[in-house]
């Protein structure tokens, strides 16, 4: 099969998608990258299966390229929105001020639940990442994880006047990353035009692989996960314990 990308860039094949074909990010462009990566090393390895199911080489090569270009994208629209949200006064204040709060958090849950290396570990789910949607995360998750594990902070008479503060920053922030010039739900951006049509062109390939991988290891449970998403896995796991522990609570109550 000859690989089309040699006759035109990879920027005229994405602008070449219909507009009705173009789909939104489901998942963070991140991760999207980052599977990306991983499918291409799982799909090498596993070449030679998958080429006798009728899979191009030139398919698997072209992960790479395509990951690249939406990784591309992704930072250029990245600049254009972090710009928008950055000019607003209000906006400026409160993620300054829930940035001064995650470091105290921290450095008060990593203290408190030194003794416990199993929460510890649970912990640095809340603890990675860098950046504003990151942060506004936080402030979300230190109460939640509070809530499910007070007593070593009431060992060391942590102030929940900040955990309470949290909660409020990031309803705060939420609202000012709505409401800043529009920015994030603008169809009008090119920056975010190119950034969905980058990612719908890379999912496209993603889920083609994927399919062909079903289909070889449909047989397989341990060589068939390798084809599919791990962060939607974890994203429905956690929805499903969500869901499971708020029908408890609701029949507990009833």
């Amino acid at each position: 099969m000859t690989n089309i990308t040699a006759t035109k860039t990879i920027k005229e094949l994405v602008l070449e998608i219909p507009e009705d074909k173009i789909v939104l990010p489901t998942i963070p462009a991140a991760v999207c990258v980052g599977e990306a990566g991983k499918l291409h090393q799982y799909a090498m390895e596993d070449k030679e299966d998958l080429l006798t199911k009728g899979l191009s080489e030139d398919l698997i090569n072209d992960l790479t390229p395509r990951a690249k270009f939406l990784q591309d994208k992704q930072s250029e629209w990245t600049a254009v929105y972090q710009k928008a949200l950055t000019n607003t006064k209000e906006w400026s204040v409160k993620i300054n001020e829930a940035s001064q709060l995650q470091q105290e958090l921290k450095h008060d849950f990593q203290f408190a639940f030194r003794n416990h290396p199993e929460i510890l570990k649970t912990l640095k789910n809340i603890l990675g990442g860098n950046g504003n949607m990151d942060l506004i995360q936080d402030m979300s998750d230190y109460p939640a994880f509070a809530k499910q594990y007070p007593d070593p902070l009431k060992a060391i008479n942590f102030n929940t006047a900040k955990i309470d503060r949290a909660s409020q920053l990031s309803q705060e922030l939420l609202y000012l990353l709505n409401k800043v010039d529009g920015v994030k739900n603008s169809k009008n951006r090119p920056e975010k035009q190119l950034r969905d049509r980058a990612y719908t062109y890379l999912k496209q390939l993603v889920d083609e692989i994927r399919t062909y991988g079903k289909y070889t290891y449909w047989n397989d449970e341990e060589k068939l996960k390798r084809y599919s998403s791990e962060y939607q896995r974890k994203f429905y796991k956690k929805y499903t314990q969500e869901k499971a522990t708020k029908n408890k609570l609701k029949a507990h109550n009833s």
